[in-house]
């Protein structure tokens, strides 16, 4: 039998089936030449949410272990929270150069988006940087316009899972317009008391352009597909009672 391959680690070398703790958060062990590495702290990950809508992580004096605390700080208010039941999310365009070798990668899923129709914001936490440090990354999201648009009981369904705009739209953001004009998918309503959310979703960076002539970049959730079910934000009402156009931060 062959002795596996020896790993080395921060300048350490360390034999196989050897197990070591690099700092007092992680206890590893070198496998054959890799390195597998567990949590020894309580790495449960506080998403975004209606009664805590900015989350921050702190470190406690004489612990090892940091822990999550809601922070007020952030002037932006959340409108109808359009919670998501299941969420799968593919990252294009974002080049992420981590020279930390010895950085254990940790990324939270995107949060459901602030608002049930217009444009609103999604955030997650995630230490994909240099300095391997758990930052916030927000994305611009909508999950439908704020058209009054009844649910459609077309061939008998009642509900519309995932519908994709007829014509070209450009987004509008704080008085920005995107210079590329689009075809999102939406997700759609129901008339037997569930609602539709994003389920398969990418993230793609869209250009801006704002007066007098400013050019911003903006990272902003495009919907693949929506799935329906109970599991609704606050009570199910709330997909109906679609928010008005002219209070949205951003529309189209």
């Amino acid at each position: 039998v062959l002795e596996g391959d020896n790993c080395v680690f921060d300048g350490m070398i360390y034999r196989n089936g050897e197990t070591f703790q690099p700092s007092c958060k992680y206890q590893c062990t070198c496998r054959d030449g890799q390195i597998g590495c567990l949590p020894r702290c309580n790495l449960d990950l506080l998403l975004p949410g209606p009664d805590c809508p900015f989350p921050r992580k702190i470190e406690v004096p004489g612990e090892c272990c940091e822990k999550w605390i809601c922070d007020p700080k952030d002037e932006v208010i959340l409108g109808g929270f359009a919670m998501a039941a299941y969420r799968q999310e593919a990252t294009l365009g974002i080049d992420v150069s981590d020279s930390s070798a010895n950085c254990i990668e940790q990324t939270t899923e995107w949060s459901a988006c602030s608002k049930s129709c217009g444009m609103g914001f999604s955030t997650r936490v995630t230490n994909r940087n240099q300095q391997c440090e758990m930052v916030k990354q927000t994305r611009l999201c909508m999950i439908r316009p704020c058209e009054n648009e009844e649910p459609s009981d077309k061939k008998g369904k009642k509900c519309i899972r995932t519908k994709k705009s007829l014509k070209a739209v450009h987004f509008e953001y704080k008085n920005c317009t995107s210079v590329q004009a689009y075809k999102p998918r939406y997700c759609g309503l129901c008339n037997d008391g569930r609602c539709c959310t994003p389920h398969n979703t990418k993230t793609v960076q869209v250009e801006f352009r704002c007066p007098p002539g400013k050019v911003l970049k903006k990272p902003m959730m495009l919907i693949n597909t929506c799935v329906c079910h109970t599991n609704c934000p606050q009570s199910n009402n709330a997909f109906f009672q679609l928010l008005d156009p002219t209070s949205s931060e951003a529309k189209i």
